[in-house]
């Protein structure tokens, strides 16, 4: 048995891939991933043999490197973002029989990569919402949804918009709007990439257009603001700490 590292290759940059998800790619002898992932890392790959496939290939890509790594090669199975996040983490391991040699190394997530240029929108609660129905049923996004609101959560979306499914973002904001308002959203499209492009949005002034699958979308809460055309979500810290120093100086609050 050889090693299968499954290697989040985070957002875009190497400069933002972990000295252990490097490293992994750079010991192994085999690299396998989405043919788009693949390009992003060529500066590591350095004359390695590499498997790629296109979009909806999957279960093929897991099962090539789960078959290599049996016969004692060094695979670097790679995945965009996160491996265990919308991803292949969960595949490799409903695919495999032995553990032992397998490897999860974490990236960095899309929706973290975004908070970090849109300033610090992610400081609460968050969930994360996948439109994609290829795999969960849509009328259990629309429950996701439900309790999205109920639960005032800054919520990073995936996987917005394709050709087939023009109407999901839509329906997904316009259901924020009505239970909580004309949230801020921010949007980045190529996250982290060469042809990376940042807007902030109202709802209701929202362009659906300008949204592809390259596109990350966080949406705040009823806490959100924006200052300096940064999205903030506060924390509360300052509140506690003007109460705490009122409180100190024998003022009443």
């Amino acid at each position: 048995m050889g090693k299968l590292f499954v290697v989040g290759i985070g957002p875009g940059g190497i400069d933002l891939i972990s000295e252990r998800g490097v490293l992994a790619i750079k010991k192994s002898n085999l690299i396998c991933g989405y043919k788009r992932y693949v390009e992003l890392i060529t500066d590591l790959i350095n004359g390695k043999e590499i498997f790629t496939n296109i979009m909806k290939g999957e279960m093929e890509r897991v099962k090539f490197a789960i078959n290599r790594a049996k016969r004692g090669d060094t695979v670097s199975l790679v995945c965009g973002g996160d491996a265990s996040l919308y991803s292949l983490a969960s595949l490799v391991f409903e695919m495999s029989d032995d553990f032992e040699n397998i490897e999860v190394i974490p990236g960095i997530t899309a929706a973290m990569a975004a908070s970090a240029k849109l300033g610090a929108p992610i400081c609460e609660d968050i969930v994360f919402l996948s439109l994609s129905d290829l795999l969960t049923p849509w009328k259990v996004i629309e429950r996701r949804v439900d309790a999205i609101n109920f639960g005032d959560f800054v919520t990073a979306i995936y996987n917005p918009r394709s050709k087939k499914r023009k109407d999901y973002l839509k329906f997904v904001l316009e259901k924020f709007y009505q239970e909580r308002g004309d949230l801020i959203c921010g949007v980045i499209r190529n996250c982290e990439r060469e042809d990376e492009e940042v807007k902030i949005w109202r709802i209701s002034e929202f362009e659906y257009d300008f949204v592809d699958m390259s596109t990350i979308i966080i949406v705040g809460n009823t806490k959100t603001y924006l200052k300096n055309d940064k999205m903030i979500t506060s924390r509360g810290y300052l509140d506690k700490y003007k109460k705490f120093n009122v409180q100190s100086s024998g003022f009443k609050v």
